[in-house]
């Protein structure tokens, strides 16, 4: 698979051109690099087809006005970018190869105001890249060791949560934190209330009393696959329930998974050492990996275990 080969180089996008993403880009003083004032949003393929684009580029755009962004390009002009791109990179993988497809927008921001009273242009900036299944093999058959941090999720009253922003540091020292403890664990964020929030690329899910239960979005990013998998758990009759959970909770939990674009399902194996469960996947865990691959035509777990 793609993971044996040399990294391919592959076309982005970038303000109006298709280019390789081994040209060099920005400068020193650019507003994303300088600044972190960018939002982005995150699709995978399955079958080389978008998976959810309307609802990510919906999403984009309201992290857009969120964040005072101005972006003049229209929402149907992104998916067509978006599947023109798939179209290109499709002729320089393999056909088992899925993208992983990221979409900036960078502010139109100076910190001097232009003598026009006017910002420059918002930037549009798609990546694409090949997931790879056999580096995130592993989660399926032996779980995501996961340690809480001591760095506190952001307050909405301070970022709003509704922000898929680029401003990550607090991620990246409470991961650096976590893997210094534990080098393969995944950082969990509390928010200032002790409540569990979410991890540095996930949403957080438990299984207790045969309830999946997950923190609501007051103060988490309200993730797309998250709302999915809700729906999906509706429709087949589990019991979901949006709550506060505290690491107690999580602790005596039966099961726990993360959800994301890329792996859609992570079984969660341990918690600040404490083992969840008896097995990996769980046995609703496993069932709700198998209903989101029958949705989208893929065995989820064999696509990753495959190699």
């Amino acid at each position: 698979m793609n993971q044996n080969r040399e990294k391919l180089d592959l076309f982005m996008y970038f303000d109006g051109d298709y280019l390789l993403e081994s040209q060099p880009l920005f400068g020193v003083s650019d507003t994303a690099q300088m600044w972190g004032y960018s939002v982005s949003d995150t699709i995978r393929t399955f079958g080389k087809k978008l998976h959810g684009a309307s609802d990510h580029i919906s999403r984009l755009v309201n992290s857009c006005s969120e964040a005072n962004i101005d972006i003049d390009i229209s929402p149907s002009d992104i998916q067509t970018i978006l599947s023109h791109l798939v179209e290109k990179n499709t002729l320089l993988v393999a056909p088992e190869d899925e993208f992983l497809i990221i979409t900036y927008v960078i502010g139109n921001w100076t910190f001097n105001l232009p003598d026009t009273d006017d910002y420059p242009p918002s930037r549009l900036l798609i990546h694409c890249s090949t997931i790879n299944f056999t580096e995130h093999a592993k989660f399926f058959t032996e779980g995501q060791k996961v340690r809480t941090s001591t760095i506190k999720q952001i307050p909405s009253e301070s970022l709003p949560a509704t922000i898929k922003h680029r401003s990550r540091m607090h991620f990246v020292i409470a991961d650096k934190e976590v893997k210094s403890i534990e080098p393969d664990a995944s950082p969990l964020l509390l928010d200032y209330n002790e409540n569990i929030s979410e991890s540095i690329y996930a949403n957080f899910f438990i299984v207790k009393d045969n309830t999946i239960q997950t923190p609501p979005i007051q103060n988490i990013l309200p993730g797309i696959t998250r709302k999915k998998i809700i729906t999906l758990a509706k429709q087949i009759g589990l019991r979901i329930e949006e709550k506060h959970l505290t690491l107690e909770d999580a602790y005596s939990a039966e099961e726990a998974f993360f959800t994301s674009t890329s792996r859609i399902i992570t079984p969660i194996s341990s918690i600040d050492g404490i083992s969840i469960g008896d097995v990996i996947p769980g046995e609703l865990t496993q069932k709700l990996l198998m209903e989101y691959g029958k949705n989208v035509g893929v065995d989820i777990v064999d696509q990753f275990l495959r190699t």
